[in-house]
C-alpha cells in the first residue's frame, strides 16, 4: 500500500485494532481472518455494534487454507469483499483505492451538505429578521415557508401553512392567482385582504419570480405589509377631515354672506378704507371656501367606491385641456400637443380629474412663457401604462420633488401663481386607489413632467 502514499493504522491484535478504530476515521477496513485474540468474525461483529464504524467498508484477508469457510458470513456481517492470501498487490491496491476516493467524495458530500444547510440556516435567519411577512412559494404558488413575521401575525407556523396554495389565505382567489401570474414577468405589487383561521388582516402584496439559474426550480419570493393599521387610521383621518371640512362651510359662508351683504347694500356708509377691507375679507373667505371644497373632495376620493369603465384616455386627454384653457383664460399662445394614447380601464370621473389638475397646473406654469408648449404622451412599462403631462414652464428644484403631492405643499409663493395646494395630492390619491405611481421630473425654468401610470388595461380588467 505505500504507493498509494496513504495514512496506514495498524493493528496487531483485534483489541488493538478496536482501539485504533475509536481515534481514527478509516475509508476501508483490511481485516485477518487470523487474529492472535480473536477471529476476523468477532471483530467484524463488534466493529458493526459500534455507532462510528457501522458503515466503514471491510475487506476480509482469507488464507487460502480457510477457503473453506462460508462467505456469506463475512457479507452478513457488513463484508464488501474477500481477498486471498497470498494476494496480488495490484488487486489490493486497486481495491483500497477505490474505497479511499468513494471516502474522500464522501467526506466532500458531506461538506457540501453542511456548507448548504448553514447557508438556509443563514437565509431563514435573515428572513426572520424582515419586518412584515416573507413567503417562498414554488412554481405553483404552493408554500415552501413562511418567516417568523408571519407566524406571529397568524398564529400559524411554517410547516402547518407548507404545501397549501396562497390563494387559499387571500380572500379574493381568483385576483389571487392571476397576481401571480402576472409576477411571472415582473415584480408584481397588490392590496388583498389575508384571511388565517381567525386573523383577517389587509396586506399589501409584493410578488417577485425568481430565475431558475438562480433558485434551481421555479419559486416565487412574496413580501407583505400590514396596511389594516393604517387604512383604520387613514378612515379614521378621512372621517375627521371631512367632517371638521363639513362644519367648516356653514361658518365661512355666513361670513362670506354677510360681507356681501355689507358691500352691496352698505358700501355708500363705508369710506374707501372700509370698502377696501371688505373686499379682503371677501377675497379670503372665496381662498378659504375652496380650500375647504378640496379638502372635502380629497377626503371623498378614499371613501367612494371605484366605478371602473373603459376610458377613452386621448379625448379625455384633449378635452380636458381645452376645458382648462378656458378656464384660465389663455387665448392662443399654447401650442398642445397630444399622442394617440392607449385606452385605459378606470374610474372615468376620477381619471378626468386627474388630467384637470395635471393640464390645469401645465397652463398655470407656463402663463409667462412667450411661446408656451404643453404635451401629453404615453410610454410603455412593464404591466403599466405610462403617460404624462409635459411642459416649458417654471419648472422646480428637484430637491424639493417630495414636497410636490403633500396636502396644501406649494413649491411657488402665492402672489405669483394661484392655487390650494391640494390638486397634486388629489392626483396622488386618485392614481393610487388605481394601483398606480405618480412622480415628477423638472429643472427650473425648463419646465416639468408629471408622470402617471395605471396597470396595463388586460390586468386591471382581470382583477
Amino acid at each position: 500500500l505505500k504507493p498509494l502514499d496513504h495514512n496506514v493504522l495498524k493493528a496487531s491484535s483485534g483489541g488493538e485494532a478496536l482501539k485504533g478504530l475509536l481515534k481514527k476515521d478509516v475509508a476501508v477496513i483490511l481485516l485477518d481472518l487470523e487474529m492472535p485474540d480473536m477471529d476476523g468474525f468477532q471483530i467484524a461483529t463488534m466493529i458493526r455494534q459500534r455507532e462510528k464504524t457501522r458503515y466503514t467498508p471491510i475487506i476480509f484477508l482469507m488464507p487460502i487454507s480457510k477457503s473453506d469457510v462460508p462467505i456469506s458470513q463475512g457479507y452478513s456481517l457488513g463484508c464488501v469483499d474477500y481477498i486471498l492470501k497470498p494476494f496480488v498487490p495490484d488487486l489490493l491496491r486497486a481495491k483500497v483505492a477505490g474505497f479511499v476516493e468513494m471516502f474522500k467524495q464522501g467526506q466532500e458530500a458531506q461538506q457540501q451538505s453542511l456548507l448548504l444547510k448553514a447557508e438556509r440556516d443563514f437565509a431563514a435567519a435573515i428572513l426572520d429578521t424582515v419586518a412584515g411577512f416573507v413567503l417562498v412559494l414554488d412554481d405553483d404558488g404552493r408554500i415552501l415557508r413562511v418567516n417568523r413575521g408571519f407566524e406571529e401575525a397568524t398564529d400559524y407556523r411554517s410547516d402547518q401553512v407548507r404545501g397549501h396554495f396562497l390563494d387559499q389565505y387571500l380572500e379574493d382567489k381568483d385576483a389571487a392567482k392571476e397576481f401571480l401570474k402576472e409576477a411571472r414577468g415582473h415584480r408584481e405589487c397588490q392590496e388583498y385582504w389575508l384571511t388565517v383561521g381567525n386573523t383577517r388582516r389587509l396586506v399589501s402584496w409584493c410578488c417577485t419570480a425568481l430565475n431558475k439559474e438562480v433558485a434551481g426550480s421555479g419559486r416565487f419570493v412574496v413580501t407583505g405589509r400590514d396596511m389594516t393599521e393604517l387604512r383604520q387610521r387613514t378612515d379614521e383621518l378621512e372621517g375627521f377631515t371631512y367632517s371638521v371640512s363639513h362644519d367648516m362651510r356653514a361658518p365661512v359662508r355666513a361670513i362670506d354672506g354677510f360681507t356681501r351683504i355689507l358691500i352691496e347694500e352698505y358700501a355708500d356708509s363705508l369710506d374707501d378704507e372700509g370698502r377696501r377691507l371688505l373686499g379682503i375679507v371677501r377675497h379670503n373667505t372665496e381662498k378659504m371656501g375652496q380650500l375647504i371644497d378640496g379638502l372635502l373632495a380629497l377626503s371623498r376620493l378614499g371613501r367612494e367606491k371605484l366605478m371602473f369603465s373603459e376610458i377613452d384616455m386621448t379625448e379625455l386627454a384633449k378635452t380636458a385641456f381645452d376645458e382648462q384653457k378656458a378656464a384660465g383664460g389663455r387665448q392662443g399662445d399654447v401650442s398642445f400637443k397630444l399622442a394617440e394614447l392607449p385606452g385605459a380601464y378606470g374610474d372615468k370621473r376620477l381619471i378626468t380629474q386627474v388630467f384637470h389638475n395635471l393640464l390645469g397646473n401645465a397652463i398655470k406654469f407656463t402663463r409667462n412663457v412667450p411661446e408656451a408648449i404643453i404635451e401629453v404622451g404615453y410610454q410603455p412599462g412593464a404591466g403599466e401604462d405610462i403617460y404624462f403631462v409635459r411642459d416649458n414652464g417654471v419648472g422646480f428644484d428637484m430637491n424639493h420633488a417630495q414636497k410636490l403631492f403633500g396636502t396644501f405643499q406649494r413649491l411657488h409663493a402665492a402672489n405669483e401663481f394661484e392655487g390650494s395646494g391640494i390638486g397634486l395630492a388629489t392626483v396622488q390619491r386618485i392614481i393610487d386607489r388605481h394601483g398606480g405611481r405618480v412622480w415628477a421630473e423638472a429643472e427650473p425654468s425648463k419646465g416639468a413632467t408629471f408622470y402617471f401610470s395605471l396597470p396595463a388595461r388586460e390586468r386591471r380588467k382581470a382583477s
